[in-house]
């Protein structure tokens, strides 16, 4: 059964809370504190702690990222980055970090197309001829990748597809951007977007997705280091 990986929120691991507790109480603390620990259980008081600047500071210097999620990882960052680009809806920086978090451990293609996955997918062409055989149900998780696909291209990878364009005439930014916008809207109108409560989620996405690509354009130069 295909799922939609939309939030970091509700996925965060013990790990993780191991980790927010050190940072934010000290390494060396003895026992764990009772007060902080009843926060985590609080939508509010989390988000309040997530956004914390000592726990951003944290993470980004962190030597092994692995040892702690890439749902807390990408959500600190992509919050932070976020908001201070103007984009303050919660849903939309969950969403988008649970897509890059995905995107970091392994390639959700296989799951959208089985029987192929290692098709490239970096154009739009590939998603229409994958969906010509698919039936509604799978078209709408493959309409979600194709828009997911490209926000990760466009945001984390510019430069790749900016040469692409210069060397081999293949299409700039602004089409794959127009290809993510195309696809989170019909996504927006399937049925299953109801299902998966993402229905308000992906026409929002689609309004601010040049924003969107600018902020992870900056998060990734300034703090990925991805290169070219």
């Amino acid at each position: 059964m295909h799922t939609v990986s939309s939030t970091c929120l509700e996925r965060l691991k013990p790990r993780d809370f191991i980790f927010i507790e050190s940072v934010l109480l000290g390494p060396n603390r003895g026992s764990p504190d009772s007060a902080l620990r009843s926060l985590f259980e609080e939508d509010s008081a989390l988000l309040d702690l997530l956004e914390q600047d000592k726990l951003f500071q944290a993470i980004i210097e962190i030597p092994f990222p692995l040892s702690i999620s890439p749902e807390l990882y990408f959500f600190v960052l992509v919050r932070r980055s976020f908001n201070n680009a103007g984009i303050t809806e919660l849903r939309i920086a969950d969403y988008v970090a649970a897509t890059l978090a995905q995107h970091a451990m392994g390639s959700p293609m296989a799951d959208a197309i089985p029987g192929h996955p290692d098709l490239d997918f970096t154009y739009q062409v590939d998603f229409l001829e994958a969906m010509e055989e698919m039936n509604a149900y799978d078209r709408f998780f493959l309409q979600v990748q194709c828009g997911n696909q490209f926000l990760v291209l466009t945001g984390l990878f510019p430069k790749f597809l900016e040469h692409r364009a210069s060397r081999r005439g293949a299409p700039g930014l602004s089409y794959y951007e127009s290809v993510a916008r195309q696809a989170f809207l019909a996504a927006g109108e399937h049925p299953l977007a109801d299902e998966f409560e993402l229905n308000r989620l992906y026409p929002q996405l689609a309004d601010c997705l040049i924003e969107t690509r600018h902020a992870l354009n900056r998060m990734a130069e300034d703090y990925l280091f991805l290169g070219s």
